[in-house]
C-alpha cells in the first residue's frame, strides 16, 4: 500500500492571481503534471499552509493565508485524499476559518487531520482505508497562529487546539495519541510535523530528537515533515522512516536558503517532492517500508505550474534535491523517480 505525501500548500497572492480567470478559479493547470504520480498512489496526503473559505480582502497578503473554497477542489482533483492542517497560519482567519476549512475540505472530498472547530471535535486522527489497511494521521505544530517566541501559546479563542501543539503534548502525548489510534483499529499511524527551522537544509536537533522518540517506541510507522520550506533528508529509525521536510508544493517564495553543505541559495524555495512511501505485510503481520520520490518545482515563470522534475530537464533542481534526500549514508534507501 503506498501513500504519496509532498510539501508546503502556500496559496501566495501571485499564485491566486494566477489561478483566477474571470469571476472564477481553476487550479487545474498549476497541479496537471504532478496529479499522475499523486493518483498512483492508494492514498494522497498534502500539507494545507493556508485556511479555506476567504474571499476579498481576505484572500493571501503578505504574511496572511486565506485561499477560496475552490482551492480544496483543486487538490481533490489533483488526487489527493486529505490534508494536514496543523501549521503557523492554521489561525490566519481567525476560529472561523478553522470552522470554514474543515467544512470547506468535506464538501470537496477531503479528509483533515489538525486542530477541530470546536471542543467537542477533536480534529484527529484522519483515517484512511486502502488495500487492507487502516491509516491513521496525526498532525502537530509549533504554533498555530504565529505567536512568536511562544510554541506553548494556544490561542484563546480555541483551547482545545493546544492538543495539536508539540510542545505543548510532547513526545508523550503524540504517543499517546497514536496508541489510541491503534486501539481504534488503526494497522498505521502517519505523524504530520510542521517543525524545523525556516529556509534550513539542515534537520535541527529537536527534529532528530522527536523523530526518533516517536519512531523508536513502535508507535508511530511514518513522519511526514514540513515547515522549513527547502527539502530536508529521510532518514530510517528503528525501520521507520522520517522525511525531516518535503519543500515547497506549491509558493511564491524568494528567500535566500541555507543549502545543504552550507552554501546559500534563492532557488531551492521553489524546489519539492513527492514522497510515495511504501508499507508492506507479511504474513507474520511485520510492515517493512521502502521509499521513492519525485523531485518537483513551481515554475513562477508560467502560471506556478508544479513540475516533476528530471536530471535532464532540471539539472540543478535535480542534484539540489536528490543530493539531500540521499545524504548521510541515504539510510532510507529512497529511490528518485526519473
Amino acid at each position: 500500500m503506498t501513500v504519496a505525501v509532498s510539501g508546503d500548500e502556500i496559496p501566495h497572492a501571485a499564485v491566486l492571481t494566477a489561478a483566477h480567470h474571470g469571476s472564477g478559479w481553476d487550479f487545474d493547470p498549476i497541479f496537471a503534471q504532478v496529479a499522475p504520480t499523486l493518483r498512483s498512489a492508494d492514498v494522497a496526503i498534502c500539507q494545507l499552509e493556508t485556511p479555506l473559505g476567504a474571499t476579498g480582502g481576505n484572500l493571501s497578503h503578505g504574511f496572511i493565508m486565506g485561499a477560496p473554497a475552490a482551492f480544496a477542489t483543486g487538490l481533490r482533483r489533483a488526487g489527493f485524499d486529505g490534508c494536514s492542517t496543523a501549521n503557523n497560519h492554521t489561525f490566519d482567519q481567525d476560529l472561523a476559518g478553522v470552522g470554514d476549512t474543515r467544512r470547506i475540505m468535506a464538501a470537496a472530498g477531503l479528509q483533515a487531520a489538525g486542530p477541530g472547530a470546536d471542543a467537542s471535535q477533536p480534529g484527529q486522527p484522519a483515517i484512511y482505508r486502502a488495500k487492507g489497511f487502516t491509516i491513521a494521521q496525526l498532525s502537530y505544530s509549533y504554533t498555530l497562529d504565529n505567536t512568536v517566541g511562544n510554541t506553548k501559546h494556544v490561542p484563546a479563542s480555541a483551547p482545545w487546539s493546544k492538543a495539536n501543539l508539540y510542545d505543548v503534548v510532547g513526545a508523550s502525548g503524540i504517543k499517546a495519541d497514536a496508541k489510541a489510534a491503534r486501539a481504534k483499529g488503526a494497522d498505521l499511524v502517519l505523524v504530520s510535523m510542521h517543525w524545523g527551522a525556516e529556509q534550513d537544509q539542515q534537520s535541527t536537533a529537536e527534529q532528530r530528537r522527536l523523530a526518533k522518540e516517536l519512531l523508536s517506541s513502535g508507535t508511530v510507522d511514518y513522519i511526514i515533515g514540513n515547515h522549513p520550506h527547502v527539502v530536508q533528508k529521510c532518514q530510517r529509525i528503528d525501520g521507520r522512516l522520517v522525511n525531516y521536510s518535503l519543500g515547497n508544493a506549491l509558493s511564491d517564495q524568494t528567500a535566500g536558503i541555507v543549502a545543504y553543505g552550507g552554501t546559500t541559495s534563492t532557488q531551492a524555495a521553489q524546489d519539492g517532492m513527492i514522497a510515495l512511501v511504501t508499507f508492506t505485510r507479511d504474513s507474520a503481520g511485520k510492515v517493512t517500508t521502502t521509499e521513492k520520490f519525485q523531485p518537483t518545482r513551481v515554475d513562477r515563470g508560467d502560471g506556478y505550474v508544479i513540475r516533476p522534475v528530471s536530471k535532464t530537464s532540471d539539472p540543478a533542481s535535480w542534484r539540489r534535491t536528490t543530493s539531500v534526500v540521499m545524504s548521510d549514508g541515504n539510510s532510507c534507501h529512497a529511490k528518485p523517480m526519473d
